[in-house]
């Protein structure tokens, strides 16, 4: 019914002229983007410190480099240490850009696994000396790019709309200044899980086996969008499903007869554990493991805490009748459960905002304003809150930025809010039923 209600044409004098919420998150975009540009050359390089991920470009497309690196290191890959945690079809896909821009010649002959973990790392830098490095590293981020203009035109918006949700995306602080500035994969996976999510239902039975195989794919570079999964049972679609286990299985373990084998897969999953359990997390918001490691909350209650809210985000997925909150619930799994997090992750809460614009941007009530804000917050350049903190930098934790603070802090109240409205709904629904119960029983 509310389906209904909100698909309804606007009446009265003046409704179709209405500041409709879509409008307010694009305008706050574009206030926010053309400051930050006007206030650039007198911010100088402070201006992209104070955007950037960790303050510093020493580590410029250091994920796109570093992977590449533990890719050269082939079926050893996993025993360079914690850091080697991708999947390794990860490892495969930049082993063949090393291949690609004979970034692999430059190494030859270096026993990689002999050096020291501080000089391997400091040996990243080299690889920008390989031919066409910057030419094969442009394709890399156009490839990226290309999947999030195309997941646009998915949505089918009139050409203005269309534009606007480009350059949102284009220069929002998770990609533009997370993902490519790192070179980070989550640029493809989110993009691939995004496109997914708008392939799921169409109309052709190809284009439906088509999100499946992104989904596999998304699950083989890395392991989260898995979840995408529930989608399909909360659905009862468990032909589908079991196809996607199946893609997802071969995407998953298939490129691990490059990557070592078993031995490779054991390697793998003890980094990953490690990686999980041994740090503190001390001023992170990333995560919710960095909340409560912050909160002071560590050990077996912090651990036990970061199980109960995947738990209980996979149940509000599973029992929400209203798709953008499933999505917004999908979202926070994927960018806020896996350990280690960085803002790139945020990029999946592309895939509410999707939803959001497909089923609800229209409606002008509070709660969509508010939303509209909160969106804004996460996805543009957030010039007015530095002009606010005097462009200060960082906090006491360098993985803290300002920045990082302020679209981490509306991304958290977006889950809240979601929370909240759902907690509403159930309310609503077992006050409706036990009313229904009543009037039969008179």
């Amino acid at each position: 019914m509310n389906k209904i209600i909100q698909k309804m044409p606007a009446t009265g004098k003046g409704e179709g002229r209405r500041l409709k919420p879509l409008t307010l998150l694009f305008g706050i975009v574009l206030i926010n983007t053309l400051l930050f540009l006007f206030l650039l050359p007198k911010l100088g390089q402070h201006g992209f410190d104070w955007i950037v991920m960790e303050n510093n470009s020493d580590f410029e497309s250091a994920d796109y480099f570093l992977v590449m690196l533990f890719s050269l290191g082939k079926e050893k890959v996993y025993e360079f240490g914690v850091d080697a945690c991708y999947s390794p079809l990860s490892y495969v896909f930049f082993y063949l850009i090393s291949k690609a821009t004979a970034a692999d010649q430059l190494l030859a002959g270096v026993d990689l696994f002999s050096l020291p973990y501080e000089e391997l790392i400091r040996m990243t830098p080299k690889l920008l000396s390989s031919p066409y490095h910057l030419l094969g590293f442009l394709m890399y981020t156009l490839g990226g790019i290309g999947l999030f203009l195309y997941a646009v035109s998915r949505l089918n918006l009139p050409k203005t709309r269309e534009r606007l949700l480009c350059f949102t995306v284009l220069t929002s602080v998770p990609l533009l200044f997370g993902a490519v500035e790192r070179g980070n994969l989550t640029m493809y996976v989110a993009a691939l899980t995004l496109i997914a999510f708008l392939l799921k239902d169409a109309e052709s039975k190809w284009a439906r086996e088509a999100a499946l195989l992104l989904i596999a794919i998304a699950a083989g570079l890395k392991f989260y969008p898995a979840f995408m999964g529930l989608l399909y049972l909360r659905e009862k679609r468990f032909k589908e499903a079991g196809r996607l286990i199946v893609y997802g299985i071969l995407a998953v373990f298939l490129p691990f007869a490059f990557c070592g084998g078993m031995e490779g897969l054991g390697t793998m999953l003890s980094n990953l554990s490690i990686l999980a359990m041994g740090n503190a997390y001390v001023c992170r918001l990333q995560f919710l493991q960095g909340v409560l490691g912050t909160m002071g909350i560590y050990g077996g209650l912090n651990k036990l805490l970061n199980t109960c809210f995947i738990l209980v985000l996979l149940i509000f997925i599973l029992i929400t009748g209203n798709t953008t909150r499933r999505m917004v619930f999908l979202a926070a799994a994927l960018a806020m459960y896996p350990p280690n997090a960085y803002r790139y992750t945020l990029l999946f809460f592309l895939i509410p905002l999707f939803s959001w614009i497909r089923e609800e941007a229209e409606v002008c009530s509070a709660m969509n304003f508010l939303k509209a804000v909160l969106y804004a917050c996460i996805f543009s350049i957030p010039t007015i809150w530095g002009i606010a903190t005097g462009f200060t930098l960082t906090f006491g934790y360098y993985t803290m930025t300002y920045v990082e603070f302020f679209i981490y802090l509306a991304a958290w109240c977006l889950l809240g809010v979601s929370v909240l409205e759902e907690l509403s709904a159930v309310v609503t629904w077992v006050r409706t039923r036990r009313k229904g119960e009543m009037c039969s029983e008179d």
